[in-house]
């Protein structure tokens, strides 16, 4: 059996898994923790060799697939001549469409310019990217490794290139007591790179117990010192409120594509802007006992 990214994106459910790297390099962010939390608490990078038997593989039992996605975390790590040799290895076998991948902001930023123009040619197209918060002091808090001005630059890249962002928002990242910088910074970031895709998340400090039993969000840590003020359900969906109606006239997809959000809203801001406030403010408008019991309903999940 092939060894399959034990992550992928939602929208990537139809399309072939290709294990490049294992577990996350690096591995410090205070609000995650999930691959040691999954099993894999190292990093490691598999052999060109390695990935192309896993594709002879997928071959057999896939052989029309037409998109595909690496993980795991920073499959860019292993350098852009061992990406351009997985992708012409997989262009060759599949009739690939779509390519894409996770990228860290890091990884693509000390790749430079020029070396994102050749995973462009090698066929990359989109990188789904953690962008969690546009504040800086919010990102060093939580040791995320990327800074607003490292993100505006590798968004200049990747559009120069022809590569999709689809850029990931963490609602509840602030806390209480930040929330509305959390999300007016993150929202001045997507109106300055305007990517193609932005795909949201609820923050979940989950614990040792939780359904993998695995190491605890290391987040809980400062929690119990009184260094991070967990946002409330409410405080998330008006988060995701403040943010849609923050953003521009732009093309970008919006989408709450994850069971964790409370509320599920999808649409392009140009176009459905309105509709998701609506539907947003509509359930806001429920008595606060309906609301309760959907938060609780709603739970938290992987």
């Amino acid at each position: 059996m092939p060894e399959i990214p034990i992550i992928r994106p939602p929208n990537e459910w139809n399309s072939l898994l290709v294990r490049v790297t294992r577990g996350c390099k690096w591995n410090r962010c205070r609000f995650c923790g999930i691959y040691p939390h999954l099993g894999e608490p190292g990093f490691s990078i598999r052999s060109v060799a390695e990935i192309k038997r896993d594709i002879d593989l997928l071959k057999l039992q896939h052989p029309n697939a037409e998109t595909a996605f690496l993980g795991d975390a920073d499959p860019l790590q292993p350098g852009v001549d061992a990406f351009v040799e997985i992708a012409r290895y997989l262009r060759n076998a599949f009739p690939i469409k779509r390519l894409t991948c996770y990228a860290r902001v890091s990884t693509l930023w000390k790749l430079r310019k020029d070396a994102i123009q050749i995973l462009a040619r090698a066929g990359l197209n989109r990188v789904h990217i953690g962008l969690e918060s546009g504040d800086a002091e919010i990102l060093r808090f939580h040791r995320k490794g990327q800074t607003p001005e490292m993100v505006r630059e590798i968004a200049a890249w990747l559009k120069d290139a022809g590569i999709e962002i689809s850029f990931y928002v963490l609602l509840g990242l602030g806390g209480r007591d930040h929330w509305q910088r959390h999300i007016q910074e993150a929202a001045r970031l997507i109106n300055e790179t305007e990517p193609e895709f932005v795909r949201i998340r609820r923050l979940w400090p989950y614990e040792s117990n939780s359904p993998f039993s695995g190491p605890e969000s290391p987040l809980l840590h400062e929690i119990r010192n009184g260094n991070f003020n967990p946002q409330t359900p409410e405080g998330t969906v008006l988060e995701l409120r403040l943010l849609i109606k923050q953003l521009h006239e732009l093309s970008t997809f919006v989408t709450c594509d994850h069971g964790n959000n409370y509320v599920q809203v999808s649409g392009r801001i140009n176009e459905d802007k309105q509709t998701m406030l609506t539907k947003i403010d509509a359930f806001l408008a429920l008595p606060e006992s309906d609301r309760e019991a959907h938060y609780l309903a709603v739970g938290s999940r992987i």
